[in-house]
């Protein structure tokens, strides 16, 4: 059974535009209460989208019809929510974002107890549960419903494991996106005493995302050369995931933080089962160099609610997506951006090196391509489309060639990534695709 509203992280869309708007909210908080009965508390968190306050008002005055207390603790990232839901008892954690996205849009994403992300069959459970009254409901005073909480003790962990980052000389550029980290990440880096320079953190509610943050990674490479950094660190708008940049400019995404993490936890005997979990999209690059380090790859399909599914079942302590997303086992299986930043400045302090001189000695990207397909009609008429998949067979025949085609689980796009030794194979791979994409969906 496939999920109607949920995707691969959460509820997401245009805020007002349905599924995001208030009366489904409301019958969303009544179906969470039918699924999970034993609830009392609630704790949301929310990024710094003009619409969040929005939705933390209906999500509360919902939760307040089924006799459920709720709590805010404000403006915090994603991983924080996670960790205060455990951390505090509390029966579950709804965060307000949109990730990525920009600032139209919005969503939630749904923590149980132990500050984890609802596997698939919960949030099939809490579809079926759902009964859509599209009824209008009164926000007057919806705000007296929500307690305020404030949480200290994310900040004051993350202070104690990094203690001794104040050795850290080098100067580091930090891109918070004008999202959830916009007050606290330079808080941190303060109370660490690293030098740094900040940007994106000035949220009116509509510059989230904006120019700025993990998706605008030419930005970050052109202001670490500009500020003389050594180090450039950017978050997403919720600060689940996290790219790099080193001082030469050059782009370090997910792959390369995985592997300079799990390299650097294996020479420490401190990798269990010498295992790592990627994606399907992870570089062949990166697969070969973990293969060669006799380190294990296991890939999962693409979101990181999979990755932590295929971690638990392996008991693996570290995974990630390319795009960013790191997830350790000891932090609640949850992506933390600012988490895998000082990770990786712990690393550089360690090592006495610079970001490039640590990945030069890491591998080669194999020349790899993602493209997106905006369509007129369903994606899965043209995934299972027979001339598209002989493309598909005729590169996986290949050695040292992938390719993944997908739907997205977050927006409605058709993705597609090649990959292979030979960049003008990849893009011949490419063009055909495009061609062949193009007449189905034109034809129906």
């Amino acid at each position: 059974m496939k999920k109607k509203y949920f995707g691969t992280d959460g509820i997401r869309g245009t805020f007002n535009e349905f599924p995001i708007t208030s009366s489904f909210f409301f019958d969303l908080t009544q179906s969470i209460k039918k699924t999970y009965q034993n609830i009392e508390k609630v704790l949301i968190g929310k990024d710094t989208r003009e619409s969040s306050d929005s939705i933390e008002s209906d999500i509360a005055l919902g939760f307040k019809n089924v006799n459920v207390n709720c709590f805010s603790c404000g403006v915090v990232s994603t991983p924080m929510l996670s960790f205060n839901t455990k951390e505090f008892n509390y029966d579950l954690g709804i965060m307000i974002s949109a990730s990525h996205n920009p600032f139209n849009d919005n969503g939630v994403k749904i923590f149980d107890k132990n500050g984890e992300k609802l596997s698939d069959n919960d949030e099939l459970k809490i579809e079926k549960n759902l009964n859509l009254t599209n009824s209008n409901h009164s926000l007057e005073d919806n705000f007296k419903t929500i307690r305020s909480v404030n949480f200290s003790k994310y900040e004051e962990t993350l202070v104690k494991k990094f203690s001794e980052l104040n050795k850290f000389n080098q100067k580091v550029f930090l891109d918070c996106a004008n999202g959830s980290l916009s007050k606290i990440a330079p808080k941190i880096f303060e109370r660490l005493n690293l030098n740094f320079l900040c940007l994106g953190t000035t949220p009116n509610g509509v510059n989230i995302n904006k120019n700025c943050g993990a998706t605008y990674p030419l930005e970050l490479s052109k202001n670490t050369k500009k500020s003389k950094s050594n180090l450039g660190i950017s978050f997403d708008g919720d600060a689940d995931r996290v790219i790099f940049c080193d001082e030469l400019g050059q782009i370090v995404d997910g792959d390369y933080i995985l592997a300079i993490l799990a390299l650097f936890l294996k020479n420490k005997n401190q990798l269990k089962n010498s295992l790592v979990v990627g994606t399907k999209m992870s570089n062949l690059g990166f697969r070969n160099f973990l293969y060669k380090n006799n380190i294990n790859c296991l890939l999962s399909n693409v979101g990181d609610r999979y990755v932590v599914e295929l971690m638990k079942k392996n008991n693996c302590i570290l995974g990630g997506e390319q795009s960013g997303h790191i997830i350790f086992s000891e932090n609640s299986f949850c992506g933390d951006g600012i988490y895998t930043a000082l990770m990786i400045i712990q690393i550089l302090e360690e090592n006495k090196c610079s970001l490039s001189s640590l990945c030069k000695k890491l591998f080669v990207k194999v020349p790899q391509r993602l493209v997106n397909f905006k369509l007129k009609n369903n994606p899965e008429e043209i995934i299972n489309n027979i001339n598209i998949k002989k493309i598909s067979d005729k590169i996986l025949n290949l050695n040292d060639y992938d390719i993944l085609l997908r739907k997205s689980g977050t927006e409605n796009l058709l993705r597609l990534m090649v990959q292979g030794t030979s960049e003008k194979q990849v893009n011949d791979f490419i063009q055909e695709f495009e061609y062949e994409i193009k007449e189905i969906d034109e034809k129906r």
